[in-house]
């Protein structure tokens, strides 16, 4: 599957339990990050996070101050079922109290080819909201008092050294670190740009794919308007379907509030027309669009407009990796270099699934399990 490697390219599994780290070293502090570490707690192995930003959550990103409920300018959808979230805390003697909300089949959908509003009902929807709630709520609640003592923050790694055995990590802060073995956990756009130097390189079957994959831009906005002019969801039309998504929601939707919120999501080819610009160049660009689909009901109703550029965001750069990306190549993502070198998130997975908050956690926690 992954051409012809060396035993010493790929460890088997055997080989990567063989001996129980004392100490890691993880990479990133988002999703996936912070879920390494709490489960490196768990198991009882010493370990540090390295973040490079001044907070931890990554692309969970959350804003409480423009509406009367979190707002998730990152990761906002639960695609899976409530209990992956019992799965994560492990832990019986913690009650997981985050509610969720599915959609009703009988909301609108509705479909903008650039010319017709068509709109029908909704269906089955499998994707959950967070009520009053957010991924970043439930990592700040239960995953991170138990590993924010052992987050570096403002220490962006330069480079990773695993050739003498152990796991060599230098920062741009100028403090090094060392353990065992390392967990990364960065954005693959950040791999992509070599911002992060491997010693020894990394095998050229893992380069090609890091080189060929496919990381979406990604773009978010919120609307607050005097009144819901708008259905639970529009799509609007992207050529082709698989280069991006687009699509404005109604983001009050099962929040305790009387305020009308619409969300904007734009990843691929459809957050391009956003990415660089002034949020009042972005504000004009949705208003006149939603002004065209919906008979100009949404320029007289504006209030105020916040944005998330996750493109052109430090450390980040972009949204996820593809919708539509071979599973082959995903494996390849996450597959571990040797007995030391490992690798867990959104896009670094089994390759069954890929591009969510569960997906990353998932395969941190595979990861240390491992061990």
């Amino acid at each position: 599957m992954f051409g012809l490697l060396s035993l010493s390219t790929f460890a088997s599994p055997r080989m990567l339990h063989a001996k129980k780290p004392r100490h890691v070293l993880v990479v990133g502090a988002g999703a996936a990050g912070l879920i390494a570490g709490y489960r490196l707690q768990q198991r009882g192995i010493d370990f540090q996070i390295l973040e490079a930003s001044t907070t931890f959550g990554g692309r969970m990103k959350r804003n409480l101050g423009f509406a009367d409920f979190p707002l998730p300018l990152g990761a906002e959808w639960l695609h899976t079922r409530p209990k992956v979230l019992d799965t994560l805390v492990d832990n019986p003697a913690t009650n997981v109290a985050v509610q969720t909300l599915s959609y009703d089949q009988k909301d609108v959908y509705a479909f903008w080819d650039g010319m017709v509003l068509t709109q029908a009902n909704l269906g089955r929807e499998p994707d959950l909201k967070f009520v009053n709630s957010s991924w970043f709520d439930f990592f700040e609640a239960y995953i991170v008092p138990s590993v924010i003592d052992q987050i570096r923050f403002q220490n962006p790694v330069t480079t990773i050294d695993t050739s003498q055995g152990r796991a060599t990590v230098q920062t741009q802060s100028g403090v090094d670190f060392s353990g065992d073995a390392i967990i990364v956990t960065v954005p693959l756009k950040m791999l992509q740009r070599r911002q992060i130097t491997f010693i020894p390189p990394l095998p050229q079957p893992k380069i090609d794919a890091i080189d060929t994959a496919i990381f979406w831009e990604g773009y978010k906005a919120f609307l607050e308007f005097d009144e819901p002019f708008y259905p639970a969801y529009t799509e609007i039309e992207v050529n082709p379907r698989t280069s991006g998504q687009h699509g404005f929601y109604d983001a009050s939707y099962g929040q305790n509030t009387r305020r009308h919120i619409l969300g904007l999501f734009a990843v691929g080819s459809a957050a391009r027309p956003y990415l660089g610009v002034s949020e009042a160049v972005v504000a004009h660009q949705i208003l006149s669009q939603l002004d065209e689909i919906f008979d100009g009901r949404a320029t007289p109703s504006f209030r105020k407009i916040i944005t998330q550029d996750w493109s052109n965001e430090p450390h980040i750069g972009g949204a996820y990796l593809q919708d539509h990306e071979d599973w082959k190549q995903v494996r390849q993502l996450g597959n571990s270099v040797g007995s030391n070198l490992h690798f867990a998130g959104e896009a670094y997975t089994t390759g069954e699934e890929w591009g969510a908050v569960h997906n990353a956690a998932l395969a941190a926690k595979r990861v240390v399990d491992r061990f």
